[in-house]
């Protein structure tokens, strides 16, 4: 016996609750209450087993199978034939019980055939999509047709390549519920192939730009064909060309015309035999934009001259600007399509416009190309800050053993005078914390760090320790507070001590002063334990009243002397000063870049000219490394990706002469810098809406997200239509429903291959442009398709049938049980049971009721037998009496009267007369009913 719902079992708690409710508390009822209880736990427990379910388990020998014909263009012509021949030769082998039907399938799947004890086979009349094979579909539709009383099987007749779908996934559903899938394979006949396998041209060129397109052919064999290029459905190219086994690229080079997109057409038209035809022509598209108006941000002009010939050559509108001149808020920034940082640090640009920087890419789509140099990245100062973040790369190496150990003593001024605020607001003893911090946050576990505080005297904020506990060390920092005088050589003597018994390979000192001191032995101290113990020390003054030997300090020293203005890059100097201590960042020598990915960037370019330097750093998880440095740390030289709404690209070598001296007079240049600029552009992008298209099998789907460029919050509740052209030329206009947060959708089954343009908008304003491209589907590649049916049969513990027809129905599966359910009985067990439940509690049956029945009985049966001799007897009698004559008169018969037990005899009329006065005689007939109605009789007649 099993349960549909076993949860219901739980319910039989109530019967112990039960029987001690009803438990006998009397002597002299005691039968009574056993028997109520008896009956009534029956009662419960029916009721209980039909709440949940039971029924009757029993195996039944009955076999369902399910044949999966595939029907996909991979198949061949002659496929369905034999397909269909196969399935006639199992169904020869079919028992009375078993059952077959049958699904076609391709890119969808469709019944031909339901389950059926039939054993004729009509002809397939279904036509599936056959540009796709979806397995997956197909095996979860013949899950649905199989009964539950049967053992089940599934024969798939396919070659096995899935070109959409999950058909693993599917098949482990299949195991799941028990079904075996068996398969047959079929394969096409060999034929030459001859298929376009790549177009490629730039995302966006300029409006009379030169650009290149690739074309890739591959060829099973030697062939000569007529390769024709269509660009808005005109002839561009059309020439003959002799096609060799294998794979076969060309590229042309082309002029961009006027602004809007342009379709490319390849076409390649085999003079032999061909296997597919669908797979003779692939699109792509581009988008032909004005010139792109760019900012060039550089500090030496001079440095910066052949990049900016370079771009102003291939038609950029280039403007160039000094890093204090760059606009402060995204807003005025929106008018470049890119901007270019060449060789920047981070102090040489405020913190606001930094954040605007990051703004103006990730919330305004621009582009952000950043060419490295010596004062760039990690030794500029990029750790830590929003530049930072929006880059592909991290100032951080990772590699700890690539780092030498580094100890560094942080000595601050924290006199009086620290408590003065800068133009942001913020007190400079608050930004030299927050610059120990970062800098901390920067050091690699093994580093070790100190703080000394002084005023009039020196004090140990944090002696120097290793950097494993970093959250440690930042809240002692954040401790020091600013009061007294300044005494710079109380502080510096502290730090020099300690750091001439370092050990470590780097020991630097770095000194943090807004004030005037005496200079007395402070640079003879830092010469020294420069020259004798390696201590490095650099200096940063605060505003023009810091002491004027701090300069020499540093020279002694042999560090960096900075001179704040804007106090809100003390942070910045710090995480730069860190960098520079250790000396590891700057790697120099001669090295040609190793390229890692494809990019537009790099198209038409196959090798570039040696480097001589590059700033290290690490790339990010999600970024694109285009090209890398030498082994054995392959660090980023070139990596790519999208921040935001906008694209950033990050160059860690430089564009001058001091590392890319070989680079400039290359003839390749022009063009690598353009392509990285023009790579950045997003132009023709709506700021509000971003639209995409997705493939899911055979449908596609317009995905649109809406954002606030302002606040980049959802945008909800827009009525946003898309209209979508195809290659044909026909149009469909489509409304997107809103399905998430900022998020609209629509989708489309598309009708043919090609590039599709898109423009989604509302009647506000919001609009975007864009296009999108629907390749061949790998139904008709030549590349190898896995075949995916011996997994399939692992998976379920099927075989190969492909020779063996009459063993697909062979009974080999074990039995499926079939179930009876019981409730309907349970139920009317529990109906008859109610009454006597019912009468045992409520009537009062005694031991005297019983005998009084009993004696009933008895007597019933004993007086059945005297009431019936005596009716005899009576009968008799009568008899007798009707039979004797009266006044010699022979009887007269008299129909019985409707009330009389027999027939009675009356005397003749003649003699029932009497002469008036005389009295009626006496007759027995008076004595019984019969007599009395015949005497009322008589009495009326003679009246």
């Amino acid at each position: 016996m099993t349960f549909t719902t076993p949860l219901a079992l739980l319910l039989l708690i109530a019967l112990p609750i039960t029987w001690w409710i009803g438990r006998p508390r009397a002597v002299y009822r005691r039968g009574r209450d056993l028997a109520s209880l008896a009956l009534r736990t029956l009662l419960l427990l029916c009721l209980i087993l039909a709440l949940a379910g039971a029924q009757i388990v029993r195996p039944a020998d009955k076999l369902a199978v399910v044949f999966l014909v595939d029907a996909s263009d991979s198949m061949g012509g002659e496929a369905l034939t034999e397909q269909f021949s196969y399935i006639e030769a199992a169904l020869a082998g079919m028992r009375p019980d078993d059952e077959a039907g049958v699904i076609v399938f391709g890119g969808d799947a469709l019944v031909e055939r339901p389950m059926s004890r039939v054993r004729e086979l009509a002809p397939f009349r279904s036509a599936p999509n056959r540009a796709n094979t979806d397995l997956e579909e197909a095996i979860s539709l013949g899950l649905a047709l199989f009964p539950s009383d049967a053992a089940r099987r599934m024969v798939i007749l396919s070659d096995g390549r899935a070109t959409v779908g999950d058909a693993e996934v599917a098949a482990q559903r299949a195991a799941a519920v028990g079904v075996e899938i068996s398969t047959v394979s079929f394969s096409r006949p060999p034929q030459p192939e001859v298929q376009v396998t790549d177009v490629r041209v730039p995302a966006a060129v300029g409006a009379g730009q030169q650009f290149d397109i690739a074309i890739g052919i591959d060829s099973e064999e030697s062939t000569p064909a007529l390769l024709t290029v269509f660009a808005s459905g005109a002839i561009l190219y059309s020439e003959p060309v002799t096609l060799r086994a294998g794979a076969n690229n060309y590229t042309l080079t082309l002029t961009a015309g006027e602004s809007g997109f342009r379709d490319f057409r390849v076409q390649v038209d085999p003079a032999g035999s061909d296997g597919y035809f669908q797979n003779n022509q692939l699109s792509a598209f581009s988008r032909v934009i004005g010139p792109p108006r760019v900012l060039l941000i550089t500090r030496d002009r001079e440095a910066s001259a052949s990049l900016l010939t370079a771009l102003t050559d291939v038609g950029l509108d280039v403007r160039l600007a000094a890093p204090d001149s760059l606009p402060i808020g995204a807003a005025a920034l929106a008018e470049y399509d890119s901007i270019l940082l060449d060789d920047i640090p981070a102090t040489a640009l405020a913190p606001a416009r930094m954040t605007a920087l990051q703004q103006y890419v990730r919330d305004l789509g621009g582009g952000l190309v950043v060419v490295g140099g010596p004062n760039s990245y990690a030794p500029g100062g990029y750790f830590g800050t929003p530049l930072e973040e929006a880059l592909p790369v991290e100032m951080r190496i990772r590699d700890q053993q690539r780092v030498p150990q580094l100890t560094i003593a942080y000595v601050i001024d924290r006199s009086g005078s620290m408590l003065q605020a800068g133009p942001s607001g913020v007190e400079n003893i608050e930004l030299a914390k927050e610059a120990i911090i970062r800098s901390i946050e920067f050091l690699q576990p093994d580093d070790r760090a100190g703080v000394v505080s002084f005023d009039v005297d020196g004090y140990w904020i944090a002696e120097v320790q290793p950097v494993l506990d970093r959250l440690g060390l930042q809240t002692l920092v954040g401790t020091l507070r600013a009061s007294g005088g300044t005494d710079i050589l109380a502080g510096y003597q502290l730090a020099a001590v300690a750091m001439s018994g370092e050990a470590s390979q780097r020991k630097h000192i770095l000194l943090l002063t807004d004030g005037g001191a005496s200079d007395r032995g402070l640079i003879e101290l830092a010469a020294r334990i420069n020259e004798e113990f390696g201590v490095t020390t650099s200096t940063i003054a605060i505003g023009a009243g810091a002491a004027p030997f701090l300069d020499e300090m540093a020279a002694a020293g042999g560090g960096n002397y900075h001179v704040v203005s804007v106090v809100d890059t003390i942070p910045t100097i710090f995480t730069q000063e860190t960098v520079l201590a250790t000396r590891s960042y700057i790697v120099e020598g001669d090295f040609i870049p190793v390229q890692s990915a494809l990019t537009p960037i790099l198209e038409g370019i196959t090798a570039v000219p040696a480097l001589r330097g590059y700033v290290a750093a690490t790339a990010k998880d999600t970024a694109q490394v285009v090209l890398r440095g030498p082994e054995p740390f392959s660090d980023p030289i070139l990596a790519v990706w999208q921040y935001g709404l906008g694209r950033t690209v990050a160059f860690t070598s430089d564009a001058a002469a001091r590392w890319a001296a070989n680079w400039i007079p290359w003839e390749g240049y022009a063009r690598f810098w353009s392509q990285a600029v023009r790579w950045s552009i997003t132009q023709g992008v709506d700021q509000v809406i971003e639209a995409r298209v997705n493939m899911e099998g055979e449908r596609a789907r317009v995905v649109v997200d809406a954002r606030d460029p302002q606040t980049n919050g959802f945008v909800n509740d827009l009525v946003l239509t898309t209209s979508l052209v195809a290659p044909d030329g026909s149009a469909l206009r489509l409304p997107l429903r809103q399905v998430a947060p900022g998020r609209y959708e629509a989708a489309f089954t598309p009708n043919r291959e090609g590039a599709y343009f898109l423009r989604v908008g509302d009647q506000t304003g919001l609009s975007q442009v864009s296009g999108w491209v629907m390749s061949y589907s790998p139904e008709y590649s030549s590349a190898a398709l896995p075949d995916a049916l011996p997994d399939l049969a692992a998976l379920t513990g099927g075989r190969a049938l492909d020779e063996t027809p009459e063993a697909v129905f062979d009974h080999s599966l074990l039995a499926e049980a079939s179930s009876a359910p019981l409730v309907p009985w349970l139920m009317l067990a529990a109906a008859l049971l109610l009454p006597f439940d019912v009468a045992v509690r409520r009537l009062l049956i005694t031991r005297g009721d019983l005998a009084r029945m009993r004696a009933a009985l008895l007597r019933r049966r004993e007086a059945a037998p005297s009431e019936r001799l005596a009716t005899l007897l009576d009968a008799k009698a009568r008899a007798l009496q009707s039979t004797r004559p009266a006044d010699g008169l022979p009887p007269v018969a008299i129909p019985p009267s409707s009330r009389g037990d027999a027939p009675q005899a009356v005397p003749p009329p003649s003699a029932s007369r009497r002469r008036p006065g005389a009295s009626p005689p006496v007759s027995a007939e008076g004595e019984n009913l019969a007599g009395k109605l015949l005497q009322k009789r008589r009495e009326r007649e003679e009246r």
